[in-house]
Order: C-alpha cells, then sequence, then structure tokens
C-alpha cells in the first residue's frame, strides 16, 4: 500500500469528524465520520464556508471558533475549543462537541489552510480509542515517525524510523529517547521541551549516520493531546532529503560557477575595449615621434628624447599585448621563447601582482631553456601560478622561480604516473603558504573549484594554466603539505637544439608612394589626423573622413580613382565590410587594408577573410604602414 491509500485509509477510518478547510475557510475535504456529523455527503459541503456549514449553538460560540481558525491560519499555532460547545446539525439537532484546529502546511512551508477535528459526546474525548487510532497511523505510517509521551519515551514507532536510525524496535517502546541516544545535542531537548508545551517546531538538520557520512534531515515536531486541553506527548517526524539537498547544492554551485563565467568573459570584453582605446592613443603617440625623428638628426638635442617616448610607446605595446593574452582575446602565435628571457622581462608585472610583503627570488638554470608556444600563454602561467602562490600566503612570504632541464624514459615514466617521455623545459614556482591536503590537491585543476572566500577568486586560474600545459603536450607536477608551503612544477617540451635565428636586418628603406590617392576613414579624429600626415610624409595623395558616411559621400564628391581604402574594422554607423561594400558600387576594383586597436579575432567576427585581405593591428609604426600599403597596393 502507497503513502496516499496509507493516508486515505486512516482518514476514512477515524471515528472523529476530520474537515480540511483552505485559507478562505472553504471546505475541501471531509471525512465519513464528519458526513454522519452533519448528514450530508462530501460534495454537499465542498467548497461551501465552514461557518455556513457548520451551525454552532450561538453567535458568540461562533465568533470564538472563527477567531481561532483564523488564528491557526495565520501564525500556524494550533488551537483547542472547549467540550461545553455544540453544533446544530441538518435536523436541527444539537450535539455537544469539542475539538481542536491545525494548520495544514504546503510547499515552502507556507500555510495553506487548517485540519478541524471535532469530537464528539458529553464529555472529553475518550484518550483510549484516540491513543489506539494514533498508535495505529504512526506503526503504519510509511514515512519516518514516531510517537513519545511526556517523558520523551517511545509509544510507537513506523518501520521507516526504525530503518532510518538502525534501531532495534523490540527493545525500544517504553525506553526513553535519551537513553536510546545519549548523545543527543542539548539544543534537541529545549526542542523537545518547547513541544509538549504546545508548540509545532520544523526545520532542516545535518546528521551524523553511524558509518560516517552525512544526511541532511528535514523535521517537524508536534504535540498530541490526550485531551482537548492535556497534551499527551510528541509527535516527531523526519524525512532524509540529502540527495535533494546535494542536487540543490550542485546547482547553487553551478549558478555560481555560471555568474563567474559572466564576470570573466566581462573582464574579457573590458579589457579588449581598454586595449583598443590604449592602442588607439599610443598609435597618435608612434606616428607623431615618427614624424618628429624625420626632422631631427642624431646629435639634435630632442632626439634621444623621442626615442625614450618611442621606446617606452613599443613598450606599452608590449602591454597591452600581455592584457589581450590574460584574457584569451588574442590569437595563439606558438613560436620558439626563451623562458629565461620571458621570466625576467615579465618580473616587474609578477612583482605587481603579488603582495608587497612577499619576496620575489628569481633561480635560472643556467643551461637555455627554449620552448615553443605563444608568449602570451607562458606569460598566463607565469601570472595565473605567482598569483595562486600569493594567495596562499599570509603576511610574510617567499615566492621562488626556477627553472631547469629534465629527460625522463620511458621507463622512469613507468615508476613515476604522471610523467611523460622527453625531453623537457621546467619552471617551478614554490611558496612558503598554508599548502594543501591531498582532497584539495585531487580537485585544484577543476574549473570554478577554489578554497578562497566567495568573491576572492574565480577558481579558473590552475585550470587555465592546466589547460595551456596540455594545449603545449606538456604536464604539471604538484608537490605540497599542509603547512608546509606548495610547488607547481611545469614541464613543456624542451627545443634546447634549435635556436632563434638571429640575423642582421639588411638596410631597410621605406616604401614612398608615388601619387596614388589613399581613401583614410578612422572615427578617432586625432589618429586619422597623424594617419594622414604619414601618408602625405611617404608620397601619396590622401582623403580622410571620420564616420562611413562621410567616407561614402567623400567618395562621391571625389571627381577622380581612389586606388586605396583604408578603414577601421569597427564603426558606429556600419563596419569596415560594410563600407568596402558599399564603396566597391561606386568603384568595383577598389582595394582595401583594415586595421583595428583590437585583436586580431575581430576580422572573423564581423565575417572578413583573413587569407583574402590585409590587416594592420594598431598600434602602427611609419615603417609598418608605409609597408602594408605597398604590398596591399602592388597585389594583383
Amino acid at each position: 500500500m502507497n503513502r496516499l491509500n496509507w493516508h486515505q485509509a486512516v482518514l476514512q477510518n477515524m471515528v472523529d469528524a476530520v474537515i480540511a478547510v483552505d485559507d478562505r475557510q472553504q471546505i475541501m475535504l471531509v471525512n465519513p465520520a464528519a458526513e454522519r456529523l452533519l448528514g450530508q455527503q462530501l460534495k454537499e459541503m465542498q467548497g461551501q464556508a465552514f461557518f455556513d456549514t457548520f451551525i454552532f449553538s450561538n453567535e458568540r460560540t461562533q465568533t470564538e471558533i472563527h477567531r481561532r481558525l483564523e488564528s491557526v491560519l495565520q501564525t500556524g499555532t494550533p488551537s483547542i475549543f472547549a467540550d461545553h460547545t455544540s453544533l446544530t446539525n441538518r435536523e436541527g439537532r444539537h450535539q455537544a462537541i469539542s475539538g481542536d484546529i491545525a494548520p495544514i502546511y504546503g510547499h515552502a512551508s507556507k500555510i495553506m489552510g487548517a485540519l478541524v477535528v471535532i469530537y464528539t459526546g458529553k464529555s472529553e474525548l475518550n484518550p483510549g480509542l484516540r491513543t489506539e487510532d494514533l498508535h495505529s497511523f504512526v506503526t503504519n505510517a510509511p514515512i519516518a515517525i514516531a510517537l513519545f509521551d511526556k517523558n520523551m519515551r517511545y509509544l510507537a514507532t513506523s518501520q521507516r524510523w526504525i530503518d532510518a536510525y538502525h534501531l532495534d524496535n523490540e527493545i525500544l517502546l517504553g525506553r526513553s529517547h535519551y537513553e536510546v541516544f545519549p548523545e543527543i545535542p542539548n539544543h534537541w531537548k529545549v526542542a523537545h521541551q518547547q513541544a509538549l508545551s504546545g508548540t509545532t517546531l520544523r526545520d532542516e538538520e545535518l546528521f551524523l549516520r553511524k558509518d560516517g557520512s552525512v544526511q541532511w534531515d528535514r523535521w517537524i515536531l508536534q504535540p498530541w493531546y490526550e485531551s482537548p486541553t492535556s497534551i499527551g506527548g510528541i509527535l516527531a517526524l523526519t524525512e532524509d532529503f540529502t540527495d535533494r539537498k546535494h542536487l540543490e547544492q550542485k546547482n547553487q554551485e553551478l549558478l555560481e560557477q555560471l555568474v563567474a563565467s559572466q564576470k570573466i568573459e566581462s573582464i574579457g570584453r573590458l579589457t579588449a575595449g581598454i586595449a583598443h582605446d590604449f592602442n588607439n592613443m599610443l598609435n597618435v603617440i608612434q606616428g607623431h615621434v615618427g614624424l618628429a625623428l624625420l626632422e631631427k638628426d642624431l646629435h639634435h638635442p630632442l632626439y634621444e628624447h623621442l626615442t625614450e617616448i618611442r621606446d617606452a610607446a613599443d613598450r606599452s605595446t608590449d602591454l597591452i599585448q600581455q592584457l589581450l593574452g590574460f584574457a584569451s582575446k588574442e590569437d595563439h602565435e606558438p613560436r620558439l621563447v626563451n623562458v629565461n628571457q620571458t621570466i625576467e622581462e615579465m618580473l616587474g608585472i609578477l612583482r605587481r601582482l603579488i603582495s608587497e610583503e612577499i619576496e620575489l627570488v628569481w633561480e635560472p638554470e643556467s643551461e637555455r631553456c627554449f620552448v615553443k608556444m605563444d608568449p602570451s600563454q607562458l606569460d598566463q602561467i607565469l601570472a595565473n601560478l605567482c598569483v595562486n602562490a600569493s594567495d596562499a600566503i599570509s603576511g610574510i612570504g617567499k615566492i621562488t622561480l626556477k627553472t631547469g632541464n629534465r629527460e625522463f624514459d620511458q621507463d622512469f615514466c613507468e615508476l613515476h604516473p604522471g610523467y611523460l617521455p622527453g625531453k623537457f623545459a621546467v619552471l617551478a614556482v614554490s611558496d612558503t603558504g598554508t599548502g594543501m591536503d591531498e582532497e584539495t590537491q585531487a580537485r585544484i585543476f577543476e574549473p570554478f573549484f577554489t578554497t578562497k572566500p566567495a568573491g576572492k577568486g574565480t577558481g579558473i586560474g590552475l585550470s587555465t594554466v592546466f589547460g595551456i600545459v596540455q594545449q603545449n603536450q606538456g604536464f604539471i607536477q604538484v608537490e605540497s603539505q599542509p603547512g608546509s608551503g606548495s610547488t607547481f612544477q611545469v614541464f613543456l617540451p624542451c627545443r634546447r637544439d634549435e635556436t632563434p635565428v638571429h640575423f642582421q636586418e639588411p638596410a631597410f628603406r621605406t616604401p614612398g608612394g608615388t601619387d596614388e590617392m589613399i581613401l583614410l576613414i578612422d572615427d578617432e579624429p586625432m589618429l586619422a589626423k597623424i594617419s594622414r600626415e604619414i601618408l602625405l610624409s611617404l608620397g601619396y595623395r590622401v582623403i580622410t573622413a571620420t564616420s562611413p558616411r562621410d567616407a561614402i559621400q567623400r567618395m562621391i564628391d571625389f571627381n577622380g580613382t581612389i586606388d586605396l581604402l583604408i578603414t577601421v574594422v569597427v564603426m558606429p554607423e556600419m563596419s569596415g565590410k560594410e563600407l568596402f561594400q558599399a564603396i566597391q558600387e561606386l568603384q568595383p576594383d577598389l582595394k582595401v587594408l583594415y586595421m583595428s586597436g583590437y585583436s586580431a579575432n575581430i576580422m572573423d567576427e564581423h565575417g572578413i577573410n583573413k587569407e583574402h585581405a590585409c590587416f594592420l593591428k594598431k598600434p602602427f609604426s611609419r615603417d609598418e604602414l608605409a609597408v602594408k600599403v605597398r604590398q596591399v597596393l602592388e597585389l594583383s
């Protein structure tokens, strides 16, 4: 028999009248005893107002019971009414009754109605009959439920209660609950006393099982009455909802991960936008400096100052590229990288990423450490590992960077799981932080896993490192003990047999123009101005515009042939591609050079085929612009 059938059987066989009303005091359900009491069937009473159906002996009594019912619906506190109350049935006969009113709870512990139980007779309820019915209900209930007397001795339990708490029913009845559970927390004893005083309590709590596992229980403590005015003990009901709780926690974790990923995406977008604006400004600086250098010889007092400005702008450009790399907004371009040199160039940035109380120590290997990967990815590995090490240190501490070369054969790898055979450059980051236990170490590379407080970490730093290392056919080893700090060793395939090609660049002559006409559009007026000056200095004629509509109008007004369109990719009115297509209708053989302060990915995002289009990334120098313009013009 399922739970619903049990409840129906108990309700149908109770000798007392039971009436369920909703929160508007309309009758929803009655049992046969209630039908007999009034001489009406359920279909006649269902949906009717309780006090239109149940007529009490006088107005004062009806008003009092009405007040009690409203109080139960509002507060959830059970109420009883005295046995001298009388009820008038359909035939007009008066019958002495007593009863009690209890709340009915629905979803999220919201009161959805009330249960009115009416006892008939000239005096108080026959306690023996009610206790027997209650014992029967508890014993046969398909849920975990137990019946206690005033001294918290077991009177009855369901089989589910016995199974849930691993008890022996044969020696349970009559024993004190505190004897069965001698280590019961004091707050439970307080709750029992509150229930014995007439209060219904409900809550959720985490319990430790005998096998060491934990379970979440939802519980209710409710007094039961041996007479309308006398509490006989407590009815306790528990529900194991551990699986549901774990699902809720998992859903919460997924929600937090979604929020974190959205934050990261927002940071990436913000970084790309800032990089775009910085690249534009750097391009203006580099353009003016480049033109100024053309007018000054090596011995001019301003020449050294101008070269310093140019070099600072170049270093700023490299910094922007690193920011785009951290935000994963740049295409990966693997090339031979000197690990030691990269670390030395990054030390200034790394020191700004960690706490001022932490010492950063750099111990390079004397041998060459070369790997083939995108330099921005190596920057990401360094930054994430150093930030992670810094967060593990509370107060004063030390982070040590080391490099080296290692080689592993197949026999070694078989004895040391996680290692791969081959030659590797090793980057080790050690800290004097709190260290990690084995359970934490097993999860540190999981996306969004973090041991940091809420708002202090996203849980993607180490997973990013892990992904980059795997992408470059490497592996990571971690050594850590609680209280003894941690060491992360990154092994990347070593290319020490390869050497970056160093060659003496031939004398370079900046290619100039031969009076070709260029239509230049840039929505940044300062950049449009300096780009025009550079092109004029190279021997081109230039028409400039700062908006797509302006560019189209200037093309229409120009009475001649345009040799090249130079346009930014992203603009408010229309994209560079859309502008090029519009102008092509006026001059089909027009050539185009795209430029942007965003990453090269912007070409894909705007549907421009990089294989069939020329692109110049901002900021660019005078020489870079000269070379690229000449290349496009000479394309057949």
